[in-house]
């Protein structure tokens, strides 16, 4: 759901009720992983010990990156609205009874990628240079599949060390922080700023890649944001940063949306929650670090700055017009009857072969999911089509 759609949803709640929750996953154009195996493999030895010291040599650490799609739709089920949804330097999300921000802040404490830094004016001297050497000249087309082959074919070994650099940053922009489907074409302007190492080294790659996968989030950053996740989905290896190098999958792990949901719900499960993110001592000196802390979002005036903040709500109607998103044990009333069924509704939805959820199409339109756990498949049963297309179920 885009801001958009929701700009009558009330300050403090989510875009989607938790009734209105479905099972799904995201997936991701960002071949992370891949593009770090074939820089690996394709330039010299000496080669890559240069790209392992630039701006984005990090990310080399990365070899199997815990892309999670079920994951990540599951925090999208939980984005809160806020009054500053017109500015895109913030999104807010409910798990549990905890409020959580992802900024521009913390995505520069993740990734390692600095938010603004003075560029002098780019040399055009050699413009189109690399381009004409090695893709073809400026009046060839190319998309991102074949640029993707064009890479893998050519010849680093015979290469200039450095234009090897260029091309090889280049490619990982262009294939990781501005990643996108097959058939859309490359565009070469990044190649000609590349052209020019120092102007594109001091680009503000932070703010460029946040603005284009703003909609999409990050895993590691949900990572790192909830404590207490399942060892058999992700472990943190290591205390390296930038953060997102931390982290490793677990290659037995098959996660389903039923474990996650029933995870994020439940707050004796939940280990230490992040609101929002600071600096360790190795982090404040670093210049990711350095070019983002004047432009941290101010904490807004709907909630406590407190990573307990939902916790200390109470509920003054039975219509609970005072508490954000209830969550299912605070919709009900506190009878003993009802309090038994509490007792009862405590068990994991992976307790239970098979679960059923009803599910509204826009207002308009109701279907049916049938969940079965025991083949890990989701069925949609929908009476007025014999056939509908897969909107992300999975």
């Amino acid at each position: 759901m885009t801001k958009s759609e929701s700009l009558d949803i009330e300050v403090g709640k989510m875009y989607f009720r938790y009734a209105d929750h479905f099972p799904s996953r995201i997936s991701s154009m960002c071949k992370l992983s891949s593009v770090v195996k074939v820089i690996e493999e394709k330039l010299t030895k000496r080669q890559l010990n240069v790209f392992k010291k630039d701006i984005f040599g990090h990310f080399l650490e990365c070899r199997s990156f815990p892309f999670s799609g079920v994951i990540l739709h599951n925090f999208l089920l939980r984005q809160v609205a806020h009054e500053e949804d017109s500015r895109e330097d913030q999104l807010w999300f409910q798990i549990g009874k905890h409020l959580i921000r992802l900024s521009i802040v913390e995505w520069c404490l993740v990734t390692g990628l600095s938010y603004s830094v003075d560029t002098k004016l780019k040399n055009n001297e050699m413009e189109h240079r690399l381009r004409n050497t090695y893709f073809g000249g400026v009046h060839c087309k190319i998309n991102v599949n074949e640029f993707d082959a064009l890479f893998k074919k050519l010849k680093f070994e015979e290469m200039d060390d450095m234009d090897a650099l260029k091309i090889a940053l280049f490619y990982f922009v262009d294939r990781v922080l501005n990643a996108r489907k097959n058939h859309c074409q490359i565009n070469f302007d990044w190649l000609n700023q590349v052209d020019d190492i120092e102007y594109f080294r001091k680009r503000p790659w932070g703010l460029l890649s946040w603005e284009m996968i703003y909609e999409s989030l990050d895993n590691a950053w949900i990572y790192e944001a909830i404590g207490g996740l399942p060892s058999t989905w992700f472990v943190k290896t290591k205390k390296n940063i930038p953060r997102i190098v931390q982290w490793k999958p677990m290659a037995s792990s098959r996660i389903n949306f039923a474990e996650i949901y029933s995870f994020f719900n439940d707050e004796s499960r939940l280990g230490d929650v992040l609101q929002t993110f600071e600096p360790n001592s190795k982090e404040s000196s670093r210049k990711y670090w350095l070019t983002v802390k004047d432009y941290m979002p101010t904490i807004p005036d709907w909630h406590q700055p407190s990573i307990n903040a939902m916790s200390s709500v109470t509920r003054q109607s039975d219509e609970h017009d005072d508490i954000p998103n209830p969550t299912p044990e605070q919709r009900h009333d506190t009878s003993e009857d009802e309090v038994a069924v509490d007792d009862h509704q405590e068990q994991s939805m992976t307790d239970v072969d098979m679960l059923l959820i009803p599910v509204n199409l826009d207002g308009a339109h109701w279907v049916l999911a049938r969940v079965d756990f025991q083949k890990n498949k989701v069925w949609i049963y929908d009476s007025l089509l014999t056939f509908r297309d897969d909107k992300g179920a999975s």
